[in-house]
């Protein structure tokens, strides 16, 4: 499974003073302001209507507007929350050109911006484009704030799961926990902050790829204890940690308890972001390989079969793709239909080599 990210709370400036009326500008701050909450409260669809309402007032203040980078800066989290990642990825450079060219822009706004389009490239399997700009987003989060700030933590972690999807496996493994240093100090939370979830989620993924499964555990269990206390069961963020334990289960053979874990996430995950939203494509893949190791081989097929179904209209990464098409394949040669299963494979490989 993918890692998620963690992201900057981009500064709201309705505090400052613009030439724009003042019935507009409260317009604006009204709807931004709601939209974002929406967003990280897991509403993502009312979070999308209150952002675009607010990028309309936003462009009548002026295509160089800083309102206005904060809007589609927003927007495009929601985009890509909403498996959305071509149309997120214009709304981010927009926003991160309209900081670039701002005078004397903070290095602390400069950092939400490289970080939004960073991930925008990361969510749509770019990490080799999401890279540089990480890495000046960490720059930038650097000159901001202290060393020990929550900025340069959400940076540091980003870049670790950069790494992470390169491949780079021990550099990852450094920088999660340099980042889960600096969420762990005592002198910023306890320890139990839903900003450390981040870390302990991503580093917990690695360990699961490293077959460390021991050390996987806790740090999966806790992340998932303290989602479900700060964001309430039905968050889509508790829905990835169900995920992610779920598919700690079944990497070390214990199917029956990860489809549990799965079913629980899977549900979530439906009512939350819409039964044909990518992440649904994904943990139905999961499902199916558990069921598919319980020799369950219709709910196997059903779930397989949708999750290629649902990722060839709405992923715009190919590799989340082409692992449906083997998942399904795999489930397909288990039915005795090694033709159609054969078919799959060749899709699967052709849409890897496509890969740059």
């Amino acid at each position: 499974m993918r890692t998620r990210h963690s992201w900057f709370a981009a500064a709201v400036l309705g505090a400052c003073v613009y030439s724009a009326g003042p019935a507009r500008a409260a317009d604006w701050k009204t709807d931004q302001d709601a939209g974002w909450k929406a967003y990280k409260e897991g509403r993502i669809e009312e979070a999308e209507g209150l952002l675009k309402s607010a990028e309309k007032q936003a462009r009548a203040f002026g295509a160089g507007d800083p309102r206005l980078a904060v809007t589609l800066d927003h927007l495009a989290w929601v985009y890509c929350a909403e498996g959305r990642c071509e149309e997120a990825e214009p709304l981010a450079k927009e926003a991160l050109a309209i900081r670039e060219k701002t005078p004397g822009v903070d290095s602390a706004t400069l950092a939400d911006g490289l970080n939004t389009l960073a991930a925008v490239y990361d969510a749509a399997g770019k990490a080799a484009e999401a890279q540089p700009l990480y890495v000046r987003c960490l720059a930038a989060a650097e000159k901001a704030e202290s060393p020990e700030g929550a900025g340069v933590a959400a940076a540091i972690d980003n870049l670790a799961a950069v790494d992470h999807a390169l491949g780079k496996l021990d550099e990852a493994e450094a920088l999660y926990k340099r980042a889960l240093a600096i969420r762990s100090n005592a002198k910023i939370n306890d320890g139990t902050s839903i900003d450390v979830t981040a870390t302990l989620h991503n580093l917990g993924l690695l360990y699961i790829d490293q077959k460390k499964y021991a050390e996987a555990e806790p740090l999966l269990k806790k992340s998932l204890t303290i989602r479900e206390g700060a964001l309430g069961a039905g968050h889509p963020d508790v829905a990835t940690s169900l995920e992610a334990l779920g598919w700690l289960y079944a990497s070390q053979g214990k199917p029956a308890e990860a489809e549990v874990l799965l079913k629980k996430a899977l549900a979530v995950y439906e009512a939350d972001l819409g039964k044909d939203h990518p992440h649904v494509a994904r943990c139905a893949g999961e499902l199916g390989r558990v069921c598919l190791a319980q020799d369950h081989q219709d709910e196997a097929e059903a779930c397989c079969k949708r999750a290629v179904a649902i990722l060839e209209k709405a992923s715009s990464d190919p590799r989340e793709l082409a692992t449906a098409l083997d998942d399904y394949a795999a489930v397909l040669r288990k039915l005795g239909r090694g033709d159609e299963a054969g078919r799959l494979e060749e899709q699967a490989k052709s849409l890897r080599s496509s890969i740059k």
